[in-house]
């Protein structure tokens, strides 16, 4: 069963974002979080009574007064909601989103280039391939590059070779909307081993709406969904 980070419950995730100013905007947004929040901790419990299970949905996630994101550690099934703290353009659109406890996740055109706060942390990443690939929704090649904090306030890089494939046009569907994507797939290989991305942009506007990406030996694979942008 999928557990929540206290950190990253959606309840608490309500000051300090970049959004409509004013009080009563910021409880307007917090007070709906707080009811995503109530239904997916709900989902959870319910699973010993299927017949009561509640789920998020599109209307509720349409009424929040932010982009949300989800991402879920594949290591260990833990879940965690975001919403934005910064964005800014810089070789492209860098969005920093921020977890309950100001835990941060750092995407570039929907490709993971840092994280912040959860240990161990991405430092940055030079992920040109990948960027190539989402930007031009084709087949791309060459060196990725990520740099990870250790336990002694340095800094490890890892260097891999990659290639990514365009797997084709697939329809996906996240919370009952859905988008037609194309499917990438980023193979890396190094001396210390294998990974493999995959991101499905939409066709339209090259939005990533999902993806699965290597954050690092520490976290693992993290699997991202955008359910609203």
């Amino acid at each position: 069963m999928r557990t929540f980070f206290k950190c990253v419950a959606l309840a608490a995730i309500l000051l300090g974002v970049a959004c409509t100013g004013g009080t009563e905007g910021t409880d307007s947004q917090s007070a709906s979080l707080g009811e995503v929040a109530k239904v997916a901790i709900a989902q959870r419990k319910a699973e010993r009574t299927p017949a009561q299970l509640p789920s998020l949905t599109r209307p509720l996630l349409n009424s929040l007064g932010a982009p949300s994101l989800e991402i879920i550690a594949a290591k260990n099934g833990r879940t965690a909601y975001l919403i934005p703290l910064a964005e800014r353009a810089d070789d492209g659109t860098v969005v920093i989103w921020r977890t309950a406890a100001m835990g941060q996740v750092i995407l570039r055109d929907g490709v993971l280039i840092g994280t912040k706060g959860l240990g161990r942390d991405l430092a940055s990443a030079d992920a040109t391939p990948a960027l190539t690939a989402v930007r031009g929704l084709s087949d791309s090649s060459g060196q990725r590059v990520m740099y990870f904090r250790n336990d002694v306030n340095g800094i490890n890089q890892m260097s891999f070779a990659c290639e990514v494939r365009n797997l084709g046009p697939e329809t996906i569907e996240i919370v009952g909307q859905k988008f037609p994507t194309i499917h990438l797939q980023e193979d890396c290989s190094a001396a210390s081993g294998q990974i493999s991305n995959h991101y499905w942009i939409d066709r339209r506007d090259i939005t990533v709406w999902k993806s699965r990406q290597w954050a690092g030996p520490e976290h693992g694979y993290f699997d991202i969904r955008l359910l609203k942008k």
